[in-house]
C-alpha cells in the first residue's frame, strides 16, 4: 500500500465525523470578522505598494522586518547602505531617505516572493543573486545607491514575459 494511501480515512463516514476547524465554526456562527489577508498591501505617499504587516502610522517598521527575517538592525541597516547605528534612532528610522529604501527593498521583496517561493527566499535572491540584465549588480546593491527603480522595470519586464 501506498503511503499516501494509508492516510485516507477508510470510510465516507470517518471524513463527515472530522470536527471543522476553528475559524470556520467562529466565522460560520458570525462571531469572528474575517482574517486580514497576509498579502494585503496598501499604496503608500509615494506610490509604492508595501505589505500592510510592515506600516506602522504610515511608516514603514523596522522591527518588523528585522523580527521576520530574523537579523539584527546592524545587518538591516548594512543591507541598505547605512551606518549600523542608523536604526537605533527613532528620528533616524523615520527620515524620509530611511523610509523611501525601507519600502523599495520592502516593495521588491513583496514583488518577489511569489516567484522565489517564500519571503525569507526572495531576501536571498534580493542579496546575493546578480541581475545580468542591470549589470551583475544584486538588488541589495542597486537600493544601496538609490538605483530601486531598475530593479521595479526589471521586475515589470520579468512579470511581462521578457528575457529575465
Amino acid at each position: 500500500m501506498d503511503w499516501h494511501m494509508s492516510k485516507a480515512p477508510r470510510r465516507i463516514s470517518d471524513a463527515r465525523k472530522r470536527p471543522a476547524p476553528r475559524n470556520l465554526r467562529a466565522i460560520s456562527a458570525g462571531k469572528a470578522s474575517k482574517p486580514a489577508r497576509a498579502g494585503t498591501q496598501r499604496e503608500s505617499q509615494h506610490g509604492f505598494l508595501v505589505a500592510a504587516r510592515y506600516l506602522t502610522d504610515g511608516l514603514v517598521d523596522a522591527d518588523k522586518i528585522v523580527a521576520e527575517f530574523g537579523m539584527t538592525k546592524a545587518a538591516l541597516a548594512q543591507s541598505l547602505g547605512f551606518a549600523e547605528e542608523t536604526l537605533q534612532r527613532f528620528s533616524r528610522v523615520t527620515a524620509p531617505k530611511t523610509q523611501h529604501r525601507l519600502r523599495d527593498m520592502i516593495e521588491i521583496l513583496t514583488r518577489v516572493a511569489p516567484w522565489a517561493g517564500g519571503m525569507p527566499q526572495a531576501l536571498g535572491w534580493y542579496r546575493g543573486q546578480s541581475i545580468a540584465a542591470l549589470g551583475d549588480q544584486t538588488a541589495e546593491a542597486l537600493v544601496k545607491t538609490d538605483q530601486a527603480a531598475l530593479v521595479r522595470s526589471y521586475l515589470d519586464g520579468v512579470a511581462a514575459g521578457s528575457y529575465a
